[in-house]
Parts: structure tokens; C-alpha cells; sequence
């Protein structure tokens, strides 16, 4: 590789990081429900050493505020509030660490093309600055493969029940890619192979077995899907294959993206638009590129949707977020491909592509999306109040979890005398009403 394209590819990569710390935990402009309710069972725990419920940190399911979330994300945040204290960087730390993670396994694994696409995907950018669980349990699904590959069975097992006790849709998908990776790469190691699989299996049964697994179904199956449809099972399949599609649909990567604006921002697609250009000779590129890691990478991009596809919101970036790595490996094969000048000419139109949308990101996205992320509810228990009670409009849905987390005081999760999280036909007198 030529002097100039390692400095573009640098200069590349050092913009791709800078995306990541920039205003860091103040940009996206608020913490959504997901992520408060995260932030005050770390707190609880932290303070009372138990969660919102009252329960163990030790469980492989948390009710949290009644949507059930796998404990993986919640034990981070706890663990690096101990440290930092509780804050919105806090709650949103694990998520960057991990996407920094991923970036350093794929530059050891598949090498510079593909880390350097990776870092600079508005897709990786953007949940790399959120705290969704999904994202965290990607790092643990890349780190899984890459020790399967390394011949470290048992411990790529412990990384695969770590993905699945951070993100619960992931017990499909990651013991399929570990049993793939196993195929590929490791047959000789057969009995570490059946020790981690009986760990992940006994994984999935102790989080089956929890009290809580059949409310959390019954949550997570409360939406519009395909598994609880009614319709004829060739409607069903129809849909299904429609929803599917809809993840590999150009309209979804490079134009537009998760119509979602805490899932996207909302400013063009899930990819840079010259990432197309390179997705496509990526793709021209495996006719000749008869590698193991092609069948490995191939088979996670097949299977990555099939889980999201099974909801009627699609696409949805969150759900599908597995299908970052195969992308980037894909983006990197096919810039990997071009001559050192072509190479250089990409590079520089990727430079100047990703910099017109972080310019987006960082002065349009705040105000356009700070509805998305409930900004007034956060304002609102922010600010000062010289009289009780204030009565706030539930409109947003659970403004006690934002009264809860930004005023620091779990009590008023619980009824209380100064917050009243509904509005009243006539606002009392002496009272303070927030409609919005």
C-alpha cells in the first residue's frame, strides 16, 4: 500500500473516531426511555444494591420499567457508574466502547479496508452514540466469531451468552455464526466446540427458566409481527419476505435509511452514498474471492435480517445492526480492489462524503430530532420550580422515568406530592400544568 493512501486511509479512520467522541453524551440532544430506565437500575443498584424492582443484580432478566431487558448492558453501565457516576456519557459509554471494539477485531481479523469502512458508516456512527443494547451485543457476536476463528472455543461460547444476556434476540443468530465459524475454521477443536455450545445452551435455558421470560415475550410479541399474525401462513411468508427484502433495499442503505430519527439522523442513507459504489464492487469481487472467511461472511449477511423481518417496522437499523460487519467487509473488499490512484480518488470522495454528514449530524440532527428523543421531558425536569405540584402531560408516554433519572432521585418513579405524571381537566390553582 502506497504512503498516500495510508495517510487518507489514517486521515479517514482519525475522522471516523473523532465522529465518536465529539459531543459525546450530549449529542443525540436527550436520553430516550430505553436508556434513563437503564440509568436509574444501574443507580439503584449502585445505591441500594438492588434494581427498580427490588431484585439481584444476578438475574438473567430485569423488569426495568416493565419492557424486561437482558442484563448485559445494565451490569456495564452499574460497573462504569461506580466509577464515573451515573450520567448520560455513562449510560451511553459501553455503546462506544463497543463499536471501538469491533474496529480494532475487524482491522486484526479482515485488515484496514474493512475497519476503516466500518468507522466511517453513518449506520456504526450513530449507535455508537446511543445506548441500545443491540449494539453492545455486536461487539460480543464479533468477538465471538474472531476467537471461533482463533481456535478459542470455550471462551468465544462465554462471548456468545455475554451477546445474548445483553440483546435476547441474538440466541438465534449467534449460535448459528458459531456453529458456522466452528465448520470453517475449527473442526479440529471438537471438544472445546461441544463445551461451548453446552454452555450456551444451558445459557438459553437458565434465561428460559427465569420468572420473567414469559412476560418478556409476551412484551416483546405485543407489537405488530409476523409470529402472532393471524393472516394465512402464505401471507405470512409474503410479508416476511417483503420485510426481508427491505434491509437489502438501496433506498434503506444509501438514501434514506431508518425513518426512525433515534435510529438514523434522518440525513441520507444507513451507508455513504460512494459506500455504494464499493458495496457493488465488493460484490463483483467474491466471484474470484473464494476464501473461507467469504462463506462465513455470506452466511452472516443472509442471516442478520431474519429476526428484524419477523416485525412488520421495518426496516428497523436497531434490529438489524448485524449487518454492519458483513457490509463493511463487503465495502472493504471492493475498495481493496481498485489501483492505488482509483483507491485514492474513492478515498477522498469518502472524505468529503462523510464530512457534508457529520456536518449534518452535528448542527442540523440536534433540532430535528430532539422530539424523537423526548427533549421535553428532559427540559422539563431540569428545570426549577418555585411551586407544587406540576402536572406533566403523559403524552410522551413514562415522563417519571425522565423526572426520575434527570433529577436524581429515584422516589419519583413512585406517586409523589410534587410530580404529577397526568394532566387534569382544569389545572388547580397554585399548581403548574406542562402540556405539550
Amino acid at each position: 500500500m502506497k504512503k498516500g493512501l495510508i495517510i487518507l486511509l489514517f486521515c479517514l479512520g482519525l475522522l471516523g473516531l473523532s465522529a465518536r467522541f465529539w459531543q459525546f453524551g450530549k449529542i443525540p440532544v436527550s436520553l430516550y426511555w430505553d436508556e434513563a430506565a437503564i440509568g436509574l437500575d444501574a443507580r439503584s443498584l449502585l445505591t441500594t444494591g438492588k434494581d427498580l424492582n427490588g431484585q439481584s443484580w444476578l438475574q438473567p432478566i430485569f423488569i426495568s420499567y416493565g419492557d424486561y431487558k437482558a442484563p448485559g448492558y445494565i451490569w456495564l453501565t452499574t460497573l462504569l457508574g461506580k466509577f464515573l457516576s451515573v450520567s448520560e456519557l455513562t449510560v451511553r459509554l459501553p455503546s462506544l466502547l463497543a463499536s471501538l471494539g469491533v474496529a480494532w477485531l475487524l482491522f486484526k481479523w479482515l485488515g484496514s479496508f474493512v475497519a476503516i469502512s466500518y468507522l466511517i458508516m453513518p449506520w456504526s456512527i450513530h449507535f455508537s452514540r446511543i445506548g441500545f443494547e443491540s449494539h453492545l451485543s455486536l461487539f460480543w457476536l464479533v468477538l465471538a466469531v474472531y476467537l471461533v476463528i482463533r481456535k478459542k472455543l470455550i471462551f468465544a461460547g462465554l462471548a456468545v451468552i455475554l451477546g445474548i444476556y445483553t440483546y435476547v434476540s441474538l440466541r438465534f443468530l449467534a449460535p448459528c455464526l458459531f456453529i458456522i465459524t466452528f465448520l470453517l475454521y475449527s473442526r479440529t477443536k471438537f471438544k472445546q466446540f461441544i463445551i461451548g455450545l453446552a454452555l450456551i445452551g444451558l445459557s438459553i435455558i437458565i434465561l428460559v427458566k427465569s420468572p420473567y421470560y414469559a412476560a418478556s415475550q409476551q412484551y416483546r410479541l405485543s407489537n405488530d409481527n409476523l409470529i402472532t399474525s393471524t393472516e394465512r401462513k402464505p401471507e405470512r411468508l409474503k410479508k416476511f419476505l417483503i420485510n426481508y427484502s427491505a434491509y437489502f433495499d438501496p433506498q434503506f442503505l444509501l438514501i434514506s435509511g431508518d425513518p426512525n430519527l433515534r435510529h438514523h439522523s434522518g440525513f441520507g442513507g444507513e451507508l455513504l452514498l460512494v459506500q455504494g459504489i464499493l458495496l457493488l464492487a465488493g460484490l463483483v469481487a467474491l466471484l474470484n474471492y473464494q476464501r473461507k472467511e467469504t462463506w462465513l461472511i455470506l452466511s452472516w449477511l443472509f442471516l442478520s435480517p431474519i429476526v428484524a423481518a419477523l416485525v412488520n417496522e421495518t426496516p428497523h437499523a436497531s434490529r438489524a445492526i448485524y449487518l454492519l460487519v458483513p457490509l463493511a467487509w463487503l465495502i472493504g473488499l471492493g475498495w481493496s480492489r481498485f489501483k492505488h490512484l482509483s483507491a485514492l480518488i474513492i478515498g477522498l470522495l469518502l472524505l468529503i462524503n462523510l464530512s457534508v454528514y457529520l456536518h449534518d449530524y452535528f448542527v442540523h440532527y440536534p433540532d430535528r430530532s430532539a422530539l424523537a428523543w423526548i427533549k421535553p421531558y428532559k427540559d422539563a425536569a431540569l428545570q426549577s420550580y418555585d411551586k407544587y405540584p406540576v402536572y406533566i402531560n403523559p403524552k410522551f408516554y413514562k415522563p417519571e422515568l425522565y423526572f426520575a433519572y434527570y433529577r436524581n432521585d429515584l422516589s419519583l418513579l413512585k406517586p409523589n406530592d410534587k410530580f404529577y405524571y397526568y394532566l387534569p381537566a382544569i389545572c388547580p390553582q397554585e399548581a403548574i400544568c406542562l402540556n405539550y
